[in-house]
């Protein structure tokens, strides 16, 4: 398991900020974000419907800039554009939370607006970032500094999570509001901007980067492989429309349909972010050993049978399991995903990948989160989570079909 963990002690200065920016990315939106804003909004009087369609339109707006977000990465620099991305989170998430202080009836547009910056800059950031980390690593460092960052995104998202479970109460005890008013979330919920506004100064401490020049002939490096693309782009539509329901609306199941406290809530989302910590650590084995095409086929079928728990059982034990075995499974795919699609192609063609990869992970969260708002006053949230769970299964579906027509890929 631990095999070739050395190399962490060798890490260079840029790949040390860019494990430490998405520490701050983690805590604040895997933890604090995760448990609490669909809960603010909640006590804000919005109901699912609006909060699915919310979700989604902000991942429609992730999905359509992600090439624009390459091209910038590409022309400017990585850096500039993870500068960018960071600061328009800032204000996208400072802007929501200013909503408040507008009339009543402009509300929703106040949200969406702020929304859609929000994601503006989480494009910049997740597709210039999967890049920036090639450039700054070694083939030998390369498979354990994205191990490194799951790991650091499943730690921080935990202690987010629980962080994001205890302040309401602390909040509420301290100014005299019930948890059913707003206030309590929304205190709790500022660490979410100013953890990004600390990502600009770390990505500013970083060194320019740029991507490689093409070492290929010119033929090779202008060929587009515009089938692959489009196969990378259904996979990861599929796997994460899979497990978008449960991204999306879980807190709102254990507080609504479960009725739980919001500290529990917290523990919950905690607990289902630490377990993958350590399966974080036999990533780069996993991968060395089957290869990233093989990996995502078993994590898909895995997040597929983990998640029917959550189908099957309406209670919080069988709820929580299906959460820890979905993100533990999350863990392993999601840094398989992006070793595969930067290592398919030439580096001329990361930056694209990269954006397909984040149009595929927008449209999957998006559709699941805006179908969820009008899916679960029909067929509940049991309907919704078995929509995710057949998703899941074709995405592995399809990867061992491809794996058995490509063995080239799989054996890399």
């Amino acid at each position: 398991m631990f095999h070739g963990w050395h190399v962490l002690f060798t890490f260079n200065r840029n790949i040390r900020l860019f494990l430490a920016a998405w520490a701050l990315i983690a805590f604040a939106y895997f933890g604090v974000q995760g448990v609490l804003l669909n809960l603010y909004l909640l006590r804000l009087g919005f109901d699912t419907q609006f909060i699915g369609s919310l979700i989604a339109t902000g991942q429609i707006i992730w999905a359509l800039t992600a090439l624009p977000a390459g091209t910038i990465g590409r022309q400017f620099g990585l850096r500039p554009a993870l500068i960018i991305g960071s600061t328009l989170s800032a204000l996208g998430i400072g802007f929501l939370l200013i909503v408040e202080s507008f009339p009543k009836n402009t509300w929703g547009t106040w949200l969406y607006f702020s929304w859609m910056l929000t994601w503006l800059g989480a494009a910049l950031l997740t597709v210039n970032s999967i890049p920036f980390l090639l450039q700054v690593s070694t083939t030998e460092e390369r498979n354990h500094a994205f191990a490194a960052q799951g790991a650091l995104v499943a730690l921080l998202g935990f202690a987010g999570s629980l962080a994001a479970g205890i302040l309401p109460g602390v909040f509420s005890a301290w100014l005299g509001y019930s948890l059913e008013k707003p206030a309590p979330y929304w205190y709790p919920l500022w660490l979410v901007p100013l953890a990004h506004l600390l990502c600009i100064v770390v990505w500013s401490r970083t060194t320019p980067v740029n991507l490689v020049k093409e070492s290929g002939s010119v033929k090779e490096s202008l060929q587009m492989p515009l089938g692959l693309f489009v196969f990378l782009g259904c996979i990861v539509f599929l796997q994460t429309a899979g497990e978008g329901s449960v991204r999306a609306f879980f807190n709102v199941y254990l507080d609504k349909a479960l009725q739980m406290p919001t500290v529990q809530i917290g523990m919950i989302f905690g607990i289902g972010q630490l377990l993958p910590v350590f399966v974080s650590l036999i990533v780069p084995n996993l991968l060395a050993r089957w290869g990233a095409p093989r990996v995502l086929a078993l994590t898909s079928v895995g997040a597929g049978l983990v998640s029917l728990p959550l189908a099957l059982f309406q209670h919080w034990i069988p709820a929580t399991f299906g959460f820890i075995g979905l993100l533990s499974m999350l863990a392993i795919n999601a840094p398989s995903r992006s070793i595969f699609s930067q290592e398919i192609v030439s580096p001329r063609w990361r930056t694209t990948t990269s954006a397909i990869a984040t149009v595929g992970i927008g449209l999957g969260w998006a559709s699941t989160a805006l179908a969820g708002g009008y899916l679960i006053p029909r067929v509940g949230f049991s309907g919704l989570f078995w929509i995710g769970t057949v998703l899941a299964f074709m995405a592995g579906i399809l990867l061992w079909g491809f794996i058995r027509m490509h063995s080239n890929y799989s054996d890399k």
